[in-house]
């Protein structure tokens, strides 16, 4: 009879795995520990789910702590026709540290420009995403959420989505990371799509601009972190890594085809950038004051680090 039975539900579903799991019950916090810079000490799951599977709007992959816990929740935008899949390294060593990082492919991850939705409507759907994100994350991972809001981070124009997101103030939210952010029009070859901060912008949640210093073509001058952090209100930092490039961060085994500038040791660029995320996010989601030294003065960053706040 089971086969029968989910014919006959096909429209509405068969069995519990078509539908998101509600909240499980909180239990005490993670506290956080050690070096932000390091992987942390939880080994890590990853699941992904495509369109619909648990009500999911889009296909996700989600990198969480293998063990059941109360865990916050953080949303990863990835960067203009890039998969999420080449973040790996990034996102697990989140999750290491006690955060279900939920990251949706918003397109096709072809290489192909043409054809992909505007930031603008990319953001929409992203904001879908993150109300799915705070309800069903965690209990999909088998843990529970914290109930604090989750945190938005973005990589290239996945930072521009998440100020969009900011912007419109229909998501909760804990506060904003810019990946090496770029907020480029496109051109008249994509449609010249506008900026997501074409003056200052007061209001916004507190931020992180993490920018690379070899921007190149790929985050140039006048779209670049500089940008994001001269015209999001504060409080808002600034960290720029030293002599390495806006495609830096992705897994050992990408490369950028040549179309962006690279640094000379990835590994190191991979671990400052994943280290400088994960300390903000500890420091707003788990209050851990232990990040000070590595937000204020980047002290044991692998490779240096200029910052600024205001």
């Amino acid at each position: 009879m089971r086969p029968l039975a989910c014919l006959l539900l096909l429209f509405a579903g068969c069995g519990p795995a078509s539908r998101a799991p509600g909240p499980l019950p909180r239990g005490v916090a993670w506290v956080p520990r050690g070096s932000p810079w390091e992987v942390g000490p939880l080994p890590v799951q990853v699941l992904d789910l495509s369109e619909g599977e648990l009500e999911a709007p889009l296909p996700l992959r989600l990198h969480a702590p293998a063990a059941p816990g109360t865990w916050a929740v953080v949303q990863f935008q990835h960067g203009f026709t890039a998969d999420v899949r080449t973040y790996g390294v990034m996102l697990a060593h989140l999750a290491s540290h006690g955060f279900v990082v939920v990251a949706p492919q918003m397109y096709p991850a072809d290489g192909i420009p043409l054809g992909k939705p505007w930031a603008a409507w990319e953001a929409e759907d992203a904001a879908a995403v993150a109300g799915w994100s705070a309800r069903h994350a965690a209990a999909a991972v088998g843990s529970a959420s914290t109930g604090a809001p989750l945190s938005l981070v973005g990589h290239s124009r996945g930072g521009k989505v998440a100020w969009l997101v900011a912007k419109a103030g229909r998501v909760p939210l804990s506060g904003l990371v810019g990946v090496d952010p770029v907020d480029g029009t496109g051109s008249a070859l994509l449609a010249a799509q506008a900026e997501a901060l074409p003056g200052p912008v007061e209001g916004l949640p507190r931020s992180l601009v993490i920018g690379m210093e070899l921007g190149g073509a790929c985050a140039p001058e006048g779209d670049n972190h500089a940008h994001f952090f001269e015209r999001t209100s504060a409080p808002t930092r600034h960290a720029v890594v030293a002599g390495h490039g806006h495609g830096d961060m992705l897994d050992p085994e990408v490369g950028t085809g040549g179309l962006c500038l690279e640094g000379p040791d990835k590994d190191r660029a991979r671990a400052t950038v994943a280290g400088l995320v994960t300390a903000q996010l500890r420091a707003w989601l788990y209050a851990d004051d232990s990040t000070n030294a590595a937000l204020g003065t980047a002290a044991g960053a692998p490779l240096e680090v200029a910052l600024d706040a205001r």
